[in-house]
């Protein structure tokens, strides 16, 4: 049975390290290392908003995935809060509801604390799997679109 908690970073931090280099290996949109994810998680750790916001899910007592989000205020003022990719090692991504559960997590978090009534989630539209999860969860595509240039 899979249960959903708040991260701890220090209970935690060892078993998402190994989820972390698995899904950086197998699975992300965006390429990272330890160092800087782990800078991140001690900054998020500091502030009680995104202390509270980091979500783990554990399996017979282990951790099998992880999930954030960030809060911004745009260049027009607009609130958005953006659901980042669910980390999940290789073999239990998308099989066991994983991400569904910290992304429904997620939602429900990020409604009760900031009041939002919609979230960004980044999906490439290669990523099939996510797509259904995000389908199934009731998520539409945006009109807005994510491009990038190197400078």
């Amino acid at each position: 049975m899979i249960v959903i908690d708040r991260y701890d970073p220090r209970l935690d931090k060892d078993e998402l390290k190994e989820i972390f280099e698995d899904f950086i290996e197998n699975k992300s949109y965006f390429y990272s290392h330890w160092q800087k994810f782990e800078r991140e998680l001690n900054r998020r750790a500091l502030d009680l908003q995104y202390r509270n916001s980091m979500i783990i899910a554990k399996e017979d007592g282990k951790i099998v995935g992880w999930g954030t989000y960030t809060s911004f205020i745009d260049y027009l003022g607009n609130d958005r809060a953006l659901i980042h990719q669910v980390l999940t090692r290789k073999e239990d991504s998308y099989k066991k509801g994983i991400e569904e559960m910290i992304i429904r997590e997620l939602q429900l978090y990020i409604k009760k604390t900031l009041k939002h009534d919609k979230v960004f989630i980044i999906c490439p539209d290669s990523d099939g799997a996510l797509r259904s999860v995000l389908l199934k969860i009731g998520a539409k595509k945006s009109e807005h679109v994510w491009y990038e240039n190197k400078i």
